[in-house]
């Protein structure tokens, strides 16, 4: 049979003793730090996706934030324009208001040089069939009674017309 010796049930319990020694003092701490670093790692890797999600989300928002921006200058820029188009049309019919009450004046003004050219014609032709009857009679006639008679002769005459 095999027989042990005592020098080999020594190294036996001394590697028995060892073992212990290294799992207490060697194989726990390392395999704490080990775990340790996993966790670490995995809150680290948490951490990242949540930076993450939070920077795609702040990412989003400010898209959000330029599209109403752009959709408020359009339609800003769309009033501008409108906005210009009344005070454009305004503008407009004021012209034309005041171009025509510029032309009812000058028809007024026009009718009025014509009428007291008319009244100084009268005046005129009558002071001249005066004359003419004057001579034709060879009297001086001339007063106000001459004149009112021309006159009611001329007005029966415009009347006529």
């Amino acid at each position: 049979m095999i027989s042990l010796d005592i020098s080999l049930v020594w190294v036996i319990i001394n590697l028995l003793v060892l073992y212990l020694l290294l799992k207490k003092f060697l194989f726990k701490p390392v395999c704490k730090m080990k775990d340790e670093s996993a966790e670490k790692i995995d809150s680290d890797l948490d951490g990242a996706a949540q930076a993450k999600a939070d920077a795609e989300k702040i990412k989003a928002d400010y898209e959000a934030e330029i599209a109403d921006a752009h959709s408020q200058a359009v339609e800003i820029t769309n009033k501008a324009k409108a906005q210009a188009g009344r005070e454009c049309d305004l503008m407009l019919e004021n012209a034309r208001a005041e171009s025509a009450k510029i032309m009812k004046e000058a028809e007024k003004s026009i009718a009025n040089e014509k009428e007291k050219a008319m009244d100084d014609a009268k005046y005129q032709i009558a002071d001249l069939a005066i004359l003419a009857a004057a001579k034709v009679i060879k009297k001086n006639v001339g007063g106000d009674s001459d004149r009112e008679t021309v006159d009611e002769f001329l007005s029966e005459v415009g009347a006529a017309k």
